[in-house]
């Protein structure tokens, strides 16, 4: 496994973009463009369930800052291959300081795509 803390520019925009469709409510449109490894472990019907409870009660976001960003070549525990982590703080209308992380992929055809998102509430 190798760690590096250089994330490409376009890893972050990928990111921030995708994490905006789930601001907007599009959660089918952010399940579509999600990767393989997303894909494969949630379907879109329950993708769609799942944001709309753990985002729905949230509100708006008001604002979200990226506080880390992390590369790795074959971390443990996830199938061999080239992630990104980027992980955000997010000031949402109903509750404030809610960290959101997203994981993405390079696939094979050269394009990094979300592979998994987290927002945990205590």
């Amino acid at each position: 496994m190798t760690d590096s803390t250089t994330v490409p520019a376009v890893v972050v925009e990928t990111g921030q973009a995708w994490m905006a469709l789930l601001d907007s409510g599009s959660y089918s449109e952010a399940w579509e463009n999600a990767g393989a490894s997303m894909h494969d472990c949630i379907d879109q019907a329950d993708f769609d369930k799942e944001m709309q409870s753990i985002r729905g009660p949230l509100g708006t976001v008001k604002s979200r800052e990226v506080k880390s960003q992390r590369r790795m070549v074959n971390p443990s525990g996830l199938p061999e291959g080239d992630y990104c982590f980027i992980s955000c703080t997010t000031l949402f209308e109903n509750k404030p300081n809610v960290s959101e992380t997203v994981m993405l992929e390079l696939e094979q055809d050269g394009v990094w795509r979300i592979a998994a998102y987290s927002c945990p509430l205590d």
